[in-house]
Order: C-alpha cells, then structure tokens, then sequence
C-alpha cells in the first residue's frame, strides 16, 4: 500500500517515497548507488534502524532476504536449511513482519510482511561485517536494469511496451553487442551459449560471485594447447587464476577475461542441479565481466545489452 505517493522520478522525488508489506520497486525509474566490496555489489540501507548493506545478487530469487546473524529477528520462524552456489550452509527462516527497510535514496518500506531471513554469518566473515543481507530477483520483478560499476550506480527501468519501442535505457550509450539469453529451472539465471576458440561453453551471468570457469579434460587441454586458457598465478586465498582469451558471445563480440578463478566438476555440482545445466563446460561471468563492461539486464525480452564504460 502506498502511504505517500511522489509523481516524477528524479531522485529527489523517490525520497518522499514509503510503501507497506511487499518489497517490490514503484514508479518509471529509480537509481540507487552501489559500493563495491571485494569485487561484488551493495546497496546501503537500514533495517528496524540499524546501518549496512545490502548485496545485490541476481542469483538470489527473493526480493529481500536479511542476514539475522546482524539483525536481531526474534520473532524469525525456522523453515529449513539453504545452501549457496559456494557450498556454504545456512538456516533459512521466515518473518512475519520486518518493521522497515529504508534505502540511502529514500526509498522506504514499512511492515514488510513474510520476509525471509538466513544466518549470513559467512558474508560477514569474508565480505563486509555490515552485511544485511541480499536484494534479488523478485525486488526488481517487472523491471530492467542497467549496471555500472564504473560509476557505482545501478538504475531500475519500469518494462513497458513504449520503453521496448524507444529502448530510452540506451540514450547516449555506445552498445557493443546485443546478446539473447534463456533461462531453465531458475528465472533469474540468464544463461548463454558462447565459444572460447571453438569450444562450446555455457555462460551464467551472476553479480554475485567473482568469475569462474570448469571445463571438461578435452576441452582444458585443447584450450591451454591453443593458448586461449592461460595461468595467471594464485590470488591472497590461494585459488587458481586464469586469462581467458577468444571468448565469442552471439557470433560476433570477443572478449578476454583476467582474473577468472578456476573451478572442478565437483565444485559445479549445485549450481548445475539447480539451473539445469547439462553441459560439460561453464563461465560463471561476474565481477571480471561487470568491472569491464556496462551491463543491461532484460529479463522481460530475455537480452543483455553490453555497453563500452
């Protein structure tokens, strides 16, 4: 329910901006600032008054899910365990009833009814101590977005046939490819088939997590043979780096990815059951991809936009 509604959509006008029991974004467009913390994405906010950030995680399928390891929920209710695409455990529980979610914008929730919540306590280990939580899928449902990291921004675009003509989202951007995605068991997984060399690999594009790729032993061997999967050292928590060169999204954009960790069959098993992935090769593409390209996510018309920064 909105309490006070703003016509307009500057950002001057979100700050008189406040809505009850479903976390879901209002109005034509929003912008919120992002901070970057060890290569992923956060939206600052308080909840029931407390200080800290959100991540924004597209891999997430809630709208907002709370880190009760920092927010003290005492009324949460156990609905079971979860498990991340990392192999991190957790308690997953339920809240009747948050009291309010207020975003650095002014964007303001009150009474957010059925909220989930987790013990997070691992994002605040490795992350950032102030982890609130995370910010997914469903909180943008119904919209597209345009992320910058260059500029630490993300901004929210209402879908709407008018927008779908006009694509006024790409005003004064140099658009360096057009890419279709689909999706399988998860909505909010896009998915796209692209070539390293000549080697088929699936790609799952995710803000949260860093990069990685898994090949099967064909293809690892061709690839490091042809010199377009090269070692790059070990990072400060000991995994494996690589430089990925001619890699081929929609039969025409190239890119190299450095900085890419390495991963095992083994390590995929989780996202792979829960996407519905079959094939033997992924590039899990995140920060490496995002630090250097601008991004637009359209979910309704299944298309990423890559833009120059």
């Amino acid at each position: 329910m909105l309490l006070n509604l703003s016509f307009g959509y500057s950002i001057s006008q979100v700050k008189a901006q406040v809505f009850e029991k479903t976390a879901e974004l209002h109005g034509d467009s929003l912008v919120f600032p992002l901070t970057i913390i060890n290569a992923f994405p956060f939206i600052s906010a308080t909840v029931n008054g407390v200080s800290g950030k959100f991540m924004f995680d597209t891999g997430n399928q809630f709208s907002i899910d709370i880190n009760d390891n920092y927010i003290k929920l005492p009324n949460k209710k156990v609905k079971g365990k979860g498990v991340v695409a990392s192999g991190q455990s957790y308690k997953k529980n339920v809240n009747d009833t948050i009291r309010e979610v207020k975003f650095k914008n002014g964007l303001t929730y009150q009474n957010l009814e059925n909220i989930t919540s987790g013990n997070y306590e691992f994002l605040q280990k490795y992350i950032t101590p102030d982890c609130l939580g995370y910010i997914g899928h469903n909180f943008f449902k119904g919209y597209l977005f345009k992320l910058d990291y260059l500029r630490r921004k993300i901004t929210f675009y209402k879908n709407s046939s008018e927008r779908s003509m006009s694509n006024d989202f790409l005003a004064n951007e140099k658009v360096l490819a057009v890419i279709d995605f689909e999706t399988r068991k998860l909505p909010n997984h896009p998915l796209v088939k692209l070539k390293i060399d000549k080697v088929d690999v699936l790609a799952a594009f995710d803000t949260g997590q860093f990069g990685s790729l898994q090949l099967d032993y064909p293809s690892n061997e061709s690839l490091k043979r042809k010199g377009s999967v090269l070692f790059s050292g070990t990072d400060g928590e000991g995994d494996t780096l690589l430089t990925v060169k001619n890699i081929t999204m929609g039969g025409k954009f190239k890119t190299t990815l450095k900085g890419v960790e390495l991963t095992n069959f083994e390590d995929t098993q989780i996202i792979r059951k829960a996407l519905g992935i079959v094939e033997p090769n992924i590039l899990d593409i995140g920060y490496r991809f995002f630090s250097q390209y601008k991004t637009v996510w359209d979910y309704n018309r299944k298309k990423i936009y890559i833009l120059e920064y």
